[in-house]
Protein backbone atom coordinates (compact mmCIF):
# COMPACT_ATOMS: atom_id res chain seq x y z
CA UNK A 1 0.00 0.00 0.00
CA UNK A 2 1.56 2.85 -0.79
CA UNK A 3 1.58 6.61 1.00
CA UNK A 4 -1.47 8.46 -0.62
CA UNK A 5 -3.53 5.46 0.36
CA UNK A 6 -2.87 5.27 3.57
CA UNK A 7 -3.48 8.92 3.83
CA UNK A 8 -6.71 8.96 2.21
CA UNK A 9 -7.44 5.90 4.26
CA UNK A 10 -6.97 7.18 7.36
CA UNK A 11 -8.96 11.02 6.31
CA UNK A 12 -12.15 8.72 5.72
CA UNK A 13 -11.65 7.62 9.38
CA UNK A 14 -11.06 10.71 10.38
CA UNK A 15 -14.47 11.82 8.90
CA UNK A 16 -16.46 9.09 10.25
CA UNK A 17 -15.01 9.43 13.42
CA UNK A 18 -15.75 13.18 13.65
CA UNK A 19 -19.20 12.27 12.30
CA UNK A 20 -19.73 9.87 15.46
CA UNK A 21 -18.51 12.66 17.88
CA UNK A 22 -21.20 14.99 16.19
CA UNK A 23 -23.60 12.37 16.82
CA UNK A 24 -22.92 11.43 20.08
CA UNK A 25 -22.68 15.40 21.11
CA UNK A 26 -26.33 16.25 19.69
CA UNK A 27 -27.94 13.49 21.35
CA UNK A 28 -26.00 14.49 24.67
CA UNK A 29 -26.95 17.65 24.10
CA UNK A 30 -30.93 17.06 23.75
CA UNK A 31 -31.04 14.76 26.49
CA UNK A 32 -33.05 12.07 25.21
CA UNK A 33 -36.03 14.21 23.37
CA UNK A 34 -39.15 13.63 21.18
CA UNK A 35 -40.21 16.67 18.94
CA UNK A 36 -43.22 18.23 18.33
CA UNK A 37 -44.62 21.74 17.62
CA UNK A 38 -46.93 24.71 18.45
CA UNK A 39 -48.72 26.96 16.48
CA UNK A 40 -48.52 30.79 17.58
CA UNK A 41 -49.78 34.20 15.37
CA UNK A 42 -46.19 35.22 16.58
CA UNK A 43 -43.02 34.30 17.72
CA UNK A 44 -42.58 37.11 20.66
CA UNK A 45 -39.45 37.11 21.94
CA UNK A 46 -38.90 32.94 21.42
CA UNK A 47 -35.88 32.15 19.69
CA UNK A 48 -33.64 29.06 19.87
CA UNK A 49 -32.88 27.29 22.91
CA UNK A 50 -35.64 29.06 25.00
CA UNK A 51 -36.54 26.88 27.93
CA UNK A 52 -39.97 25.58 27.87
CA UNK A 53 -41.79 24.98 31.03
CA UNK A 54 -44.77 22.28 32.52
CA UNK A 55 -46.33 23.35 35.36
CA UNK A 56 -42.87 25.52 36.79
CA UNK A 57 -40.61 22.49 35.39
CA UNK A 58 -38.07 22.96 32.67
CA UNK A 59 -39.45 19.88 30.30
CA UNK A 60 -37.27 21.40 27.73
CA UNK A 61 -35.96 23.62 24.99
CA UNK A 62 -37.26 25.75 22.00
CA UNK A 63 -35.39 23.71 18.75
CA UNK A 64 -36.78 25.86 15.76
CA UNK A 65 -39.07 28.51 14.72
CA UNK A 66 -40.33 28.45 11.50
CA UNK A 67 -42.36 31.92 10.23
CA UNK A 68 -44.99 30.35 7.99
CA UNK A 69 -45.17 32.13 4.06
CA UNK A 70 -49.06 31.54 4.07
CA UNK A 71 -50.37 34.03 6.45
CA UNK A 72 -46.97 35.07 7.85
CA UNK A 73 -47.53 32.82 11.37
CA UNK A 74 -45.01 30.90 13.49
CA UNK A 75 -44.18 27.46 13.94
CA UNK A 76 -42.61 26.58 17.10
CA UNK A 77 -40.87 23.32 17.25
CA UNK A 78 -39.84 21.93 20.57
CA UNK A 79 -37.46 19.19 22.05
CA UNK A 80 -39.50 17.53 24.83
CA UNK A 81 -37.48 15.28 27.20
CA UNK A 82 -39.01 11.46 26.54
CA UNK A 83 -39.76 11.00 30.61
CA UNK A 84 -42.34 14.26 29.82
CA UNK A 85 -46.24 14.03 28.34
CA UNK A 86 -47.60 16.72 27.66
CA UNK A 87 -51.70 16.78 27.84
CA UNK A 88 -53.45 17.34 24.75
CA UNK A 89 -55.64 20.36 26.37
CA UNK A 90 -52.77 22.50 27.60
CA UNK A 91 -52.45 25.80 26.80
CA UNK A 92 -49.12 27.18 25.69
CA UNK A 93 -48.11 30.66 26.85
CA UNK A 94 -44.65 32.84 26.15
CA UNK A 95 -44.08 34.86 28.71
CA UNK A 96 -41.87 37.61 28.41
CA UNK A 97 -40.53 39.48 31.69
CA UNK A 98 -39.06 42.53 31.79
CA UNK A 99 -35.63 41.53 32.42
CA UNK A 100 -34.22 38.09 31.52
CA UNK A 101 -34.94 35.46 28.95
CA UNK A 102 -38.19 34.98 27.22
CA UNK A 103 -39.76 31.50 28.03
CA UNK A 104 -42.41 29.38 26.85
CA UNK A 105 -44.94 27.70 29.43
CA UNK A 106 -46.78 24.60 29.22
CA UNK A 107 -49.80 24.76 31.80
CA UNK A 108 -51.67 21.63 31.64
CA UNK A 109 -55.86 21.16 32.42
CA UNK A 110 -57.30 21.18 35.85
CA UNK A 111 -57.75 17.69 37.05
CA UNK A 112 -61.30 16.66 37.13
CA UNK A 113 -63.39 15.35 39.54
CA UNK A 114 -63.14 11.50 40.22
CA UNK A 115 -66.52 9.83 39.43
CA UNK A 116 -68.28 8.15 42.55
CA UNK A 117 -67.17 4.29 42.84
CA UNK A 118 -68.60 1.68 45.17
CA UNK A 119 -69.18 1.69 48.56
CA UNK A 120 -65.42 1.18 50.15
CA UNK A 121 -63.64 1.16 46.68
CA UNK A 122 -61.44 4.00 45.04
CA UNK A 123 -62.64 4.81 41.92
CA UNK A 124 -59.74 4.58 39.13
CA UNK A 125 -58.56 7.68 37.46
CA UNK A 126 -59.72 8.64 34.30
CA UNK A 127 -57.46 8.75 31.03
CA UNK A 128 -55.95 11.83 29.73
CA UNK A 129 -55.74 12.68 26.49
CA UNK A 130 -51.75 13.55 25.69
CA UNK A 131 -50.04 15.16 22.62
CA UNK A 132 -48.45 12.64 20.00
CA UNK A 133 -45.09 12.80 20.16
CA UNK A 134 -44.20 14.18 16.51
CA UNK A 135 -45.13 17.24 14.37
CA UNK A 136 -48.66 17.14 13.58
CA UNK A 137 -49.64 19.04 10.37
CA UNK A 138 -50.21 22.47 10.81
CA UNK A 139 -54.10 22.22 11.29
CA UNK A 140 -53.76 19.70 14.01
CA UNK A 141 -51.52 21.53 16.14
CA UNK A 142 -52.21 23.02 19.43
CA UNK A 143 -53.02 27.52 18.88
CA UNK A 144 -50.31 28.81 21.37
CA UNK A 145 -51.23 32.29 23.58
CA UNK A 146 -49.16 35.47 23.25
CA UNK A 147 -48.79 38.23 25.85
CA UNK A 148 -50.46 41.02 25.93
CA UNK A 149 -47.89 43.88 24.81
CA UNK A 150 -47.88 47.27 26.10
CA UNK A 151 -49.03 48.38 22.53
CA UNK A 152 -51.87 46.52 22.81
CA UNK A 153 -52.86 47.33 26.36
CA UNK A 154 -52.18 51.07 24.80
CA UNK A 155 -54.32 50.49 21.71
CA UNK A 156 -57.50 49.18 24.70
CA UNK A 157 -56.82 51.71 27.03
CA UNK A 158 -57.05 54.13 23.92
CA UNK A 159 -60.58 52.67 22.92
CA UNK A 160 -61.57 53.02 26.52
CA UNK A 161 -60.66 56.89 27.21
CA UNK A 162 -62.43 57.74 23.65
CA UNK A 163 -65.74 56.42 25.44
CA UNK A 164 -64.30 57.92 28.18
CA UNK A 165 -64.53 60.79 26.46
CA UNK A 166 -67.77 60.47 24.56
CA UNK A 167 -69.15 59.76 28.47
CA UNK A 168 -68.46 63.00 29.34
CA UNK A 169 -69.20 65.01 26.26
CA UNK A 170 -72.91 63.77 27.12
CA UNK A 171 -72.65 64.72 30.46
CA UNK A 172 -71.01 67.93 29.70
CA UNK A 173 -74.07 68.49 27.14
CA UNK A 174 -76.62 67.39 29.53
CA UNK A 175 -74.97 69.11 32.70
CA UNK A 176 -77.54 72.27 32.31
CA UNK A 177 -80.63 70.67 32.05
CA UNK A 178 -79.84 68.12 34.84
CA UNK A 179 -78.84 71.70 36.91
CA UNK A 180 -82.16 73.33 35.84
CA UNK A 181 -84.26 69.82 36.54
CA UNK A 182 -82.34 69.84 40.25
CA UNK A 183 -82.91 73.44 40.49
CA UNK A 184 -86.29 73.18 39.85
CA UNK A 185 -87.26 70.35 41.76
CA UNK A 186 -85.31 72.35 45.09
CA UNK A 187 -87.74 74.73 44.03
CA UNK A 188 -90.58 72.66 44.23
CA UNK A 189 -89.55 70.98 47.25
CA UNK A 190 -89.04 74.61 48.89
CA UNK A 191 -92.62 75.13 48.13
CA UNK A 192 -93.76 72.09 49.02
CA UNK A 193 -92.41 72.15 52.27
CA UNK A 194 -93.84 75.39 53.32
CA UNK A 195 -97.07 74.81 51.56
CA UNK A 196 -96.71 71.38 53.78
CA UNK A 197 -95.84 73.30 57.15
CA UNK A 198 -98.61 76.00 56.75
CA UNK A 199 -101.42 73.27 56.10
CA UNK A 200 -99.89 71.19 58.82
CA UNK A 201 -100.03 74.16 61.61
CA UNK A 202 -103.55 75.08 60.12
CA UNK A 203 -104.46 71.18 60.62
CA UNK A 204 -103.02 71.31 63.98
CA UNK A 205 -105.20 73.90 64.82
CA UNK A 206 -108.36 72.09 63.82
CA UNK A 207 -107.39 69.63 65.53
CA UNK A 208 -107.05 71.35 68.92
CA UNK A 209 -110.35 72.86 68.52
CA UNK A 210 -111.98 69.67 67.31
CA UNK A 211 -110.28 68.22 70.41
CA UNK A 212 -111.51 70.65 72.61
CA UNK A 213 -115.17 70.66 70.93
CA UNK A 214 -115.31 66.49 71.45
CA UNK A 215 -113.69 67.17 75.25
CA UNK A 216 -116.70 69.34 75.59
CA UNK A 217 -119.10 67.57 74.31
CA UNK A 218 -117.87 64.08 75.77
CA UNK A 219 -118.35 65.97 79.57
CA UNK A 220 -121.63 67.16 78.84
CA UNK A 221 -122.93 63.58 77.35
CA UNK A 222 -120.69 62.12 79.96
CA UNK A 223 -123.25 64.19 82.63
CA UNK A 224 -126.32 63.23 80.83
CA UNK A 225 -125.39 59.94 80.46
CA UNK A 226 -124.90 59.47 84.24
CA UNK A 227 -128.02 61.34 84.76
CA UNK A 228 -130.14 59.25 82.61
CA UNK A 229 -128.95 56.17 83.96
CA UNK A 230 -130.37 57.55 87.28
CA UNK A 231 -133.21 58.73 86.11
CA UNK A 232 -133.96 54.88 84.54
CA UNK A 233 -132.96 52.84 87.25
CA UNK A 234 -135.07 55.06 89.88
CA UNK A 235 -137.44 54.64 87.05
CA UNK A 236 -137.01 50.76 87.25
CA UNK A 237 -137.15 50.74 91.12
CA UNK A 238 -140.31 52.53 91.19
CA UNK A 239 -142.40 50.41 88.01
CA UNK A 240 -140.69 46.89 89.09
CA UNK A 241 -143.39 46.20 88.89
CA UNK A 242 -145.11 47.76 85.48
CA UNK A 243 -141.69 46.53 84.05
CA UNK A 244 -142.23 42.61 84.61
CA UNK A 245 -145.56 42.58 83.58
CA UNK A 246 -144.39 44.70 80.35
CA UNK A 247 -141.54 41.99 79.64
CA UNK A 248 -143.99 38.94 80.61
CA UNK A 249 -146.54 40.93 77.97
CA UNK A 250 -143.42 40.71 75.45
CA UNK A 251 -142.38 37.60 76.19
CA UNK A 252 -146.12 35.74 75.31
CA UNK A 253 -146.98 38.35 72.04
CA UNK A 254 -143.83 37.06 71.06
CA UNK A 255 -144.32 33.53 71.47
CA UNK A 256 -148.06 34.08 70.22
CA UNK A 257 -146.78 35.87 67.31
CA UNK A 258 -144.20 32.63 66.65
CA UNK A 259 -147.49 29.83 66.42
CA UNK A 260 -148.93 32.66 64.46
CA UNK A 261 -146.46 32.03 62.08
CA UNK A 262 -146.47 28.58 62.39
CA UNK A 263 -150.06 28.10 61.76
CA UNK A 264 -149.88 30.21 58.48
CA UNK A 265 -147.24 28.69 57.25
CA UNK A 266 -148.96 25.72 58.03
CA UNK A 267 -152.13 27.07 56.01
CA UNK A 268 -149.70 27.84 53.54
CA UNK A 269 -148.62 24.48 53.07
CA UNK A 270 -151.78 22.64 53.71
CA UNK A 271 -152.56 20.90 50.76
CA UNK A 272 -156.09 20.13 51.73
CA UNK A 273 -156.74 23.85 52.08
CA UNK A 274 -155.36 24.42 48.84
CA UNK A 275 -157.36 21.47 47.31
CA UNK A 276 -160.37 23.74 48.66
CA UNK A 277 -159.53 26.75 47.57
CA UNK A 278 -158.91 24.55 44.08
CA UNK A 279 -162.54 23.52 44.64
CA UNK A 280 -164.02 26.50 45.50
CA UNK A 281 -162.39 28.11 42.59
CA UNK A 282 -163.85 26.00 40.33
CA UNK A 283 -167.37 26.68 41.80
CA UNK A 284 -167.24 29.96 40.85
CA UNK A 285 -166.21 29.60 37.94
CA UNK A 286 -168.99 27.20 36.82
CA UNK A 287 -171.55 29.74 38.81
CA UNK A 288 -170.19 32.87 36.73
CA UNK A 289 -170.39 30.19 33.20
CA UNK A 290 -173.85 29.18 34.17
CA UNK A 291 -174.78 33.10 35.36
CA UNK A 292 -173.32 34.12 32.45
CA UNK A 293 -175.65 31.41 30.47
CA UNK A 294 -178.57 33.19 32.28
CA UNK A 295 -177.49 36.82 30.87
CA UNK A 296 -177.32 35.37 27.54
CA UNK A 297 -181.03 33.64 28.18
CA UNK A 298 -182.36 37.09 29.36
CA UNK A 299 -181.15 38.66 25.73
CA UNK A 300 -182.45 35.98 23.74
CA UNK A 301 -186.05 35.94 25.24
CA UNK A 302 -185.64 40.31 25.65
CA UNK A 303 -184.62 40.44 22.21
CA UNK A 304 -187.08 37.75 20.47
CA UNK A 305 -190.03 39.98 18.80
CA UNK A 306 -192.63 37.10 19.60
CA UNK A 307 -191.91 37.39 23.81
CA UNK A 308 -191.85 41.23 23.44
CA UNK A 309 -195.21 41.30 22.04
CA UNK A 310 -196.38 39.17 24.79
CA UNK A 311 -194.65 41.09 27.24
CA UNK A 312 -196.36 44.57 25.87
CA UNK A 313 -199.98 42.79 25.98
CA UNK A 314 -198.85 41.54 29.40
CA UNK A 315 -198.02 45.03 30.44
CA UNK A 316 -201.35 46.71 28.77
CA UNK A 317 -203.61 43.78 30.55
CA UNK A 318 -201.72 44.50 33.70
CA UNK A 319 -202.45 48.46 33.42
CA UNK A 320 -205.85 47.79 32.38
CA UNK A 321 -206.71 45.45 35.27
CA UNK A 322 -205.02 47.73 37.84
CA UNK A 323 -207.50 50.33 39.63
CA UNK A 324 -206.74 54.30 39.53
CA UNK A 325 -206.16 55.46 43.44
CA UNK A 326 -207.61 58.78 42.14
CA UNK A 327 -209.80 59.77 39.95
CA UNK A 328 -208.54 60.44 36.17
CA UNK A 329 -208.45 64.16 34.97
CA UNK A 330 -209.94 64.54 31.29
CA UNK A 331 -205.88 65.23 30.79
CA UNK A 332 -205.20 61.71 32.11
CA UNK A 333 -208.18 60.06 30.25
CA UNK A 334 -206.92 61.91 26.91
CA UNK A 335 -203.77 63.62 25.41
CA UNK A 336 -204.35 67.31 24.81
CA UNK A 337 -204.66 69.09 22.10
CA UNK A 338 -202.30 69.05 19.59
CA UNK A 339 -200.38 66.16 21.23
CA UNK A 340 -200.73 62.64 20.35
CA UNK A 341 -201.03 59.49 22.71
CA UNK A 342 -197.25 57.58 23.84
CA UNK A 343 -197.17 54.47 21.64
CA UNK A 344 -197.01 51.07 23.96
CA UNK A 345 -193.23 50.32 22.55
CA UNK A 346 -191.70 52.95 23.91
CA UNK A 347 -193.06 51.52 27.54
CA UNK A 348 -191.90 48.48 26.43
CA UNK A 349 -188.32 49.61 25.37
CA UNK A 350 -188.16 51.29 28.89
CA UNK A 351 -188.78 47.76 30.77
CA UNK A 352 -186.14 46.29 28.12
CA UNK A 353 -183.80 48.44 29.59
CA UNK A 354 -184.98 47.97 32.74
CA UNK A 355 -184.09 44.20 32.64
CA UNK A 356 -180.65 44.87 30.85
CA UNK A 357 -180.07 47.33 33.86
CA UNK A 358 -180.85 44.79 36.56
CA UNK A 359 -178.93 42.05 34.73
CA UNK A 360 -175.89 44.19 34.87
CA UNK A 361 -176.49 45.17 38.60
CA UNK A 362 -176.46 41.10 39.14
CA UNK A 363 -173.23 39.63 37.07
CA UNK A 364 -170.74 42.06 35.07
CA UNK A 365 -168.44 40.64 32.63
CA UNK A 366 -164.46 41.75 32.27
CA UNK A 367 -161.90 41.31 29.35
CA UNK A 368 -158.27 42.75 29.97
CA UNK A 369 -155.99 42.57 26.81
CA UNK A 370 -152.48 43.09 28.76
CA UNK A 371 -148.90 43.80 26.97
CA UNK A 372 -145.72 42.92 29.10
CA UNK A 373 -142.45 44.93 28.79
CA UNK A 374 -139.43 42.31 27.91
CA UNK A 375 -138.04 40.48 30.44
CA UNK A 376 -134.75 41.09 32.34
CA UNK A 377 -132.14 38.34 31.42
CA UNK A 378 -130.80 36.97 34.85
CA UNK A 379 -133.10 38.68 36.69
CA UNK A 380 -135.13 37.06 39.64
CA UNK A 381 -138.86 37.46 39.65
CA UNK A 382 -142.08 36.35 39.91
CA UNK A 383 -142.32 32.79 38.20
CA UNK A 384 -145.40 33.43 36.75
CA UNK A 385 -143.80 36.23 35.21
CA UNK A 386 -140.29 34.28 34.17
CA UNK A 387 -141.39 34.34 30.45
CA UNK A 388 -139.71 35.83 27.15
CA UNK A 389 -143.02 36.46 26.25
CA UNK A 390 -144.63 39.57 26.18
CA UNK A 391 -148.12 39.49 25.11
CA UNK A 392 -151.09 40.47 24.21
CA UNK A 393 -151.98 38.46 27.67
CA UNK A 394 -155.45 37.78 27.94
CA UNK A 395 -158.07 37.49 31.10
CA UNK A 396 -161.40 37.12 31.14
CA UNK A 397 -163.40 37.28 34.91
CA UNK A 398 -166.83 37.93 36.27
CA UNK A 399 -168.26 40.06 38.95
CA UNK A 400 -171.37 39.11 41.02
CA UNK A 401 -173.36 42.16 42.13
CA UNK A 402 -170.48 44.89 40.92
CA UNK A 403 -172.49 47.66 42.40
CA UNK A 404 -173.80 45.95 45.72
CA UNK A 405 -171.31 46.35 49.27
CA UNK A 406 -170.22 43.19 49.06
CA UNK A 407 -169.68 41.38 45.18
CA UNK A 408 -167.51 37.72 44.55
CA UNK A 409 -165.43 37.80 41.58
CA UNK A 410 -163.72 34.48 39.66
CA UNK A 411 -162.06 34.73 36.00
CA UNK A 412 -158.75 32.58 34.59
CA UNK A 413 -155.24 34.67 34.02
CA UNK A 414 -152.98 34.18 30.68
CA UNK A 415 -155.67 32.09 28.58
CA UNK A 416 -154.04 29.48 26.22
CA UNK A 417 -150.36 29.68 27.90
CA UNK A 418 -148.25 27.75 30.01
CA UNK A 419 -148.68 30.04 32.80
CA UNK A 420 -152.86 30.50 33.18
CA UNK A 421 -153.93 30.37 36.36
CA UNK A 422 -157.30 31.21 38.22
CA UNK A 423 -158.70 34.33 40.40
CA UNK A 424 -161.59 33.67 42.89
CA UNK A 425 -162.37 35.84 45.91
CA UNK A 426 -164.83 38.51 47.54
CA UNK A 427 -164.36 41.79 47.36
CA UNK A 428 -165.76 44.50 50.13
CA UNK A 429 -166.96 47.87 50.11
CA UNK A 430 -165.14 49.98 53.35
CA UNK A 431 -165.15 53.46 51.85
CA UNK A 432 -166.46 55.41 49.22
CA UNK A 433 -164.73 54.83 46.48
CA UNK A 434 -162.77 52.43 48.29
CA UNK A 435 -163.01 48.90 47.96
CA UNK A 436 -160.85 45.51 49.30
CA UNK A 437 -160.99 42.10 49.17
CA UNK A 438 -158.99 38.60 48.77
CA UNK A 439 -159.15 34.98 48.03
CA UNK A 440 -157.05 33.41 45.23
CA UNK A 441 -155.21 35.54 42.93
CA UNK A 442 -153.06 34.21 39.87
CA UNK A 443 -154.20 30.51 41.43
CA UNK A 444 -152.11 32.02 44.93
CA UNK A 445 -153.53 33.10 48.12
CA UNK A 446 -153.77 37.26 47.83
CA UNK A 447 -155.45 40.49 48.46
CA UNK A 448 -156.95 43.32 46.67
CA UNK A 449 -157.33 46.78 47.07
CA UNK A 450 -159.25 49.31 44.89
CA UNK A 451 -159.51 53.06 44.83
CA UNK A 452 -161.78 54.70 42.24
CA UNK A 453 -163.21 57.84 42.77
CA UNK A 454 -163.70 59.38 39.59
CA UNK A 455 -162.33 58.27 36.24
CA UNK A 456 -158.80 57.69 37.09
CA UNK A 457 -158.43 54.75 39.87
CA UNK A 458 -155.61 53.48 41.10
CA UNK A 459 -155.12 49.39 42.02
CA UNK A 460 -152.60 47.18 44.13
CA UNK A 461 -152.85 43.43 44.64
CA UNK A 462 -150.78 41.46 46.64
CA UNK A 463 -150.18 37.76 46.43
CA UNK A 464 -147.92 34.37 46.67
CA UNK A 465 -146.66 33.82 50.46
CA UNK A 466 -144.01 31.32 49.36
CA UNK A 467 -142.55 34.61 46.88
CA UNK A 468 -144.38 38.02 47.96
CA UNK A 469 -145.63 39.62 44.92
CA UNK A 470 -146.82 43.52 44.72
CA UNK A 471 -148.45 44.64 41.57
CA UNK A 472 -149.15 48.14 41.23
CA UNK A 473 -152.17 49.64 38.59
CA UNK A 474 -153.94 52.74 37.48
CA UNK A 475 -156.89 52.69 35.97
CA UNK A 476 -158.64 55.32 33.12
CA UNK A 477 -162.80 54.97 32.52
CA UNK A 478 -162.77 55.81 28.72
CA UNK A 479 -166.67 55.32 28.52
CA UNK A 480 -169.09 52.74 27.47
CA UNK A 481 -167.65 49.80 29.81
CA UNK A 482 -163.88 50.56 28.21
CA UNK A 483 -161.22 51.49 30.02
CA UNK A 484 -157.30 51.56 29.90
CA UNK A 485 -154.67 50.47 32.38
CA UNK A 486 -150.57 50.64 33.12
CA UNK A 487 -148.21 50.00 35.86
CA UNK A 488 -146.12 47.88 37.53
CA UNK A 489 -145.99 43.70 37.90
CA UNK A 490 -143.75 42.68 40.83
CA UNK A 491 -143.12 45.88 41.63
CA UNK A 492 -140.37 45.02 44.93
CA UNK A 493 -138.12 42.52 43.04
CA UNK A 494 -135.20 43.43 39.73
CA UNK A 495 -137.34 40.79 38.14
CA UNK A 496 -140.34 43.20 38.05
CA UNK A 497 -142.46 43.93 34.19
CA UNK A 498 -143.94 46.84 32.85
CA UNK A 499 -147.76 46.12 31.93
CA UNK A 500 -150.26 48.21 30.22
CA UNK A 501 -153.54 47.58 28.16
CA UNK A 502 -157.32 47.99 27.64
CA UNK A 503 -160.51 46.58 29.67
CA UNK A 504 -163.60 45.77 28.27
CA UNK A 505 -166.61 45.29 31.30
CA UNK A 506 -170.16 44.90 29.85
Amino acid sequence: MNRQAIVGLFTIFGLAALFGFALVLANVGTGGRYSTAVHFKSAAGLHKGALVYESGVIVGIVDQTKLLPEDFTVDVILAINNAVDIPRNSRFLIAAPLTGDTTLEIVPPPPSAAPAGPLGASAPPQAIALLPREVLPLEQQPEGTNPATIGDLLEEGQGEVHRLDRMLAQVEESEPRLLNSLQMALNNANALTGGGSQRLFHLVDRLDALTASLQVAMDAGSKNLVDMTAQLDSTVRTNRGNVDTMLSSLSKSSVALNETVDQVRDLATNPQLHQNLLDVTKGLAQTATTIGAITQDLRTVTGNPQTQAQLRDTIANTDAATPAPFAPTPSAVSPAAGTSPKPASAKVSRDMDGLAGVARHLIAIQIRLSELDSARPGSAGQPLLQTPSRGPQSDVGATLLPSGTTSLFAGANDIGTPQNSWSAGLMQTIAPHLRIGGGVLYSNLGAVAQYQPGALGLETRVYDPQFPTVDAYANLKVGGGLGLFGGERDLTHTGRRTVFGLQLQF
